[in-house]
């Protein structure tokens, strides 16, 4: 009797995997697995549930949709690292090898999911870098990516770009992305984005044949050609958080190593964004935080790390000429940053309040818009703040600088300096 009812549970929980009018599933990555796959997706669709997908390596050499209401689930209960991947669940992915704008591998419709999976590219190689399309893409409300790893994806996830970006949830996602690795857009929604770490090592430490043994060559280790060939491409291409439009995106514990923009937020479809940003950190980039347009609303970001010092122009906080809005930072710290913690060009209103710039933190250098800085710790040589002819306004209060709290003020009497630690 007890084993009748296991029998019905497991039906009940996963009808999908057991009927026997779906065609063999290959979980050995050599067969192509894509049409089976999706022969249990479209199964699912009508009455919505999931589709488990048992530990294995499933070859894609096409591209799955995800139905409404259906969520595509792997045996993983959180990301993970190195060689892992060679047990759970993993996508071998090599449909669209060259084309960056073709369908992305899953497409997540309305009130889709994907979870549990590791994702890897078997075909792309640190010596012969070819871009793809998108890992993950939903362009319908309320999709979820969740405790996923990517190991070495050319872009990651895509939300919103050309649809409805609304209610996304991208939570416990690690691994490493070469080119875009989180886009959102057309978000009017809230949008949350939790745990999400970028780093190259998940690749190099993989011990997959594309990093270690591509063309014939093994190179283990640290300042080996690959990882100085991965480090040099994402300096110069990664785009690692990218924010188009998005009404109060929420975004927690979020980090990337070795970037050429750390978080950017750009002008999408439809507009800026604005949002809440936590516990983010970009280190090792060459623009932390890049400021191309915000809503008006602007962003709060709290207890940021940011480092800059991966190449030009070294610098941490920077807004473009065409930007405006509010962006406050608050409680961050700045450290190995050749140039500027915050280079500011635009018609911005920017506030630093209670950071620390560290010793090769970096000044603040502002040409144009308005600036608050108040109660904040600078551990530099020479001036904390310069300010630029363009600047409108300034309010320079209660700040720390060994040796004297030190100002370029090039504004006069539109600057406001005082209560900040004397020589």
């Amino acid at each position: 009797m007890k084993r009748h009812r296991r029998v019905l549970v497991a039906a009940l929980l996963f009808p999908i995997l057991a009927r026997a009018d779906l065609a063999p599933l290959p979980a050995d990555g050599r067969a192509d697995a894509t049409a089976a796959i999706q022969q249990r997706l479209d199964a699912a669709g009508a009455a919505g549930g999931e589709v488990l997908l048992p530990p294995g390596q499933y070859l894609l050499a096409g591209h799955l949709t995800v139905p409404p209401g259906v969520a595509l689930r792997g045996s993983w209960t959180a990301p993970h690292h190195g060689q892992e991947w060679r047990k759970g669940t993993t996508l071998l992915l090599t449909g669209g090898r060259g084309q960056e704008d073709g369908p992305a591998a899953i497409e997540l419709s309305r009130d889709a999911a994907l979870q549990g999976v590791t994702l890897l590219w078997p075909e792309e190689s640190w010596n012969d870098i070819q871009p793809y399309p998108w890992a993950v893409r939903s362009r319908s409300m309320h999709a979820t990516v969740e405790n996923v790893t990517l190991v070495n994806a050319y872009q990651g996830i895509s939300i919103g770009q050309g649809g409805d970006g609304s209610l996304h949830l991208i939570r416990n996602v690690y691994g490493f992305a070469l080119r875009r690795g989180v886009f959102v857009d057309n978000c009017t929604d809230i949008g949350r984005i939790e745990n999400v770490h970028l780093n190259p090592h998940y690749w190099s430490r993989s011990g997959h044949p594309s990093f270690t043994e591509r063309n014939g060559i093994q190179p283990p280790g640290p300042g080996s050609p690959s990882e100085e060939k991965i480090r040099d491409f994402v300096s110069k291409n990664l785009e690692a958080f990218v924010f188009a439009r998005s009404d109060w995106e929420y975004v927690v514990d979020t980090f990337v190593w070795g970037a050429a923009y750390g978080y950017r937020f750009v002008k999408g479809e439809r507009g800026g964004c604005n949002g809440q940003f936590l516990g983010i950190g970009a280190d090792f980039c060459r623009v932390c935080v890049g400021i191309d347009m915000i809503q008006p609303i602007g962003l709060q970001v709290t207890n940021g790390e940011f480092t800059a010092f991966a190449g030009e122009p070294n610098s941490a906080i920077v807004t473009a000429p065409e930007a405006a809005g509010a962006a406050q930072f608050v409680n961050c710290n700045f450290w190995g940053v050749l140039s500027h913690a915050a280079w500011l060009r635009g018609k911005t209103q920017v506030t630093l309040s209670a950071c620390h710039i560290c010793q090769g933190g970096g000044d603040v250098q502002a040409d144009a818009g308005r600036l608050i800085v108040q109660g904040c710790n600078f551990e530099i040589q020479g001036p904390a703040v310069h300010l630029g002819h363009g600047v409108e306004k300034a309010l320079l209060t209660g700040n720390l600088e060994p040796g004297g709290f030190r100002v370029d003020n090039g504004i006069g009497s539109r600057a406001q300096i005082g209560l900040n630690e004397m020589p």
